[in-house]
């Protein structure tokens, strides 16, 4: 088997992963020039494949993606291809979950009100706050990081409601499961809604100013999915009008977000940069989902993270 990077993993990584899977030739490049000359080379692919490299690629077979959202890797010559692609599904569930709890925790306690106190120097304490096991948890979006903040809601008592394009069964922390076309129904619902849906043609612009007037005007709304999914002018005028409680916003349509755009000011919504799937433990679990692979490749094994290429997600 001979297997092209493109672009190059570091000395250290590439001795890592030469010391794991043995007998696989692996061809390190660090330039499109040079990885077009090698692709007709090579079986497999791991990095960022191009179409000039996939119509070079006559022998590949198997394209290891070093991303879990493939909204920048999809193109139609590789969704019409047979080669497998795979991608990194499974390996920020627990870290953007803690993520997304963080901020339902301080919209719950009031700690994005607190905050501000603390700036002004005032001892405030008439700050509502709420009590989860009273509350209701929405989950748009069953996959690794969906299902673990489903878990993780759950853990603090709350009531949750998931939804879920796939066939799957329910998974654990879950109390009623939907399908996209009920999805107004876990608006109506929810004192608080968590977006972890992929972005995917089907949820480009998925919340709107619709969705969000169906929602509690006590519900937040958290997003540590893709900006895309949620209309970003409609959300801002939303909670200018108080449609909605507040956002907790890990991701913007806009990235980065304007430094004028009036979503900084309010003292509602909890702003991060991008940053939920920020971990020291990040890398090693990319190399280690890669080496498993390779090995299974080598061996003819199912391989994991296997992506229905139609629909830019895992398949099942």
């Amino acid at each position: 088997m001979k297997m092209l990077f493109y672009p190059a993993l570091s000395a250290e990584e590439l001795a890592y992963i030469e010391d794991k899977v043995g007998a696989t030739e692996i061809v390190n490049t660090s330039s499109p020039m040079e990885a077009l000359a090698q692709v007709s080379q090579v079986q497999a692919f791991y990095g960022e494949l191009t179409p000039e490299l996939l119509a070079q690629g006559t022998r590949l077979k198997w394209v290891q993606a070093p991303v879990a959202g493939l909204e920048h890797s999809m193109f139609p010559e590789l969704v019409a291809s047979p080669v497998t692609l795979t991608n990194m599904a499974g390996i920020y569930s627990d870290i953007i979950a803690d993520h997304a709890l963080t901020y339902l925790l301080m919209f719950a306690r009031g700690f994005h009100l607190y905050r501000y106190h603390q700036m002004d120097h005032a001892w405030q304490k008439n700050v509502l706050v709420r009590h989860l096991a009273d509350c209701t948890l929405g989950v748009l979006g069953l996959g690794g990081i969906g299902a673990e903040v489903a878990r993780k809601g759950k853990a603090l008592g709350m009531h949750v409601l998931g939804m879920e394009v796939r066939n799957i069964e329910l998974p654990s922390g879950v109390d009623e499961m939907f399908l996209p076309g009920q999805m107004d129904e876990i608006l109506r619902r929810s004192d608080f809604l968590v977006l972890c849906v992929p972005h995917t043609p089907a949820t480009v612009g998925l919340i709107t100013r619709r969705e969000l007037a169906l929602m509690p005007p006590s519900a937040y709304l958290i997003n540590i999915c893709r900006g895309v999914v949620v209309n970003l002018q409609d959300l801002t005028q939303a909670l200018q009008e108080g449609q909605i409680a507040g956002a907790g916003l890990d991701v913007f349509e806009v990235e980065p977000l304007p430094a004028d755009h009036p979503l900084w000011e309010m003292p509602n919504v909890i702003i991060t940069p991008h940053t939920a799937a920020a971990s020291p433990r990040v890398r090693a679990r990319h190399l280690d989902v890669l080496v498993d692979n390779i090995i299974r490749f080598q061996t003819d094994q199912p391989l994991h993270n296997v992506v229905d290429k139609n629909r830019w997600f895992l398949a099942g």
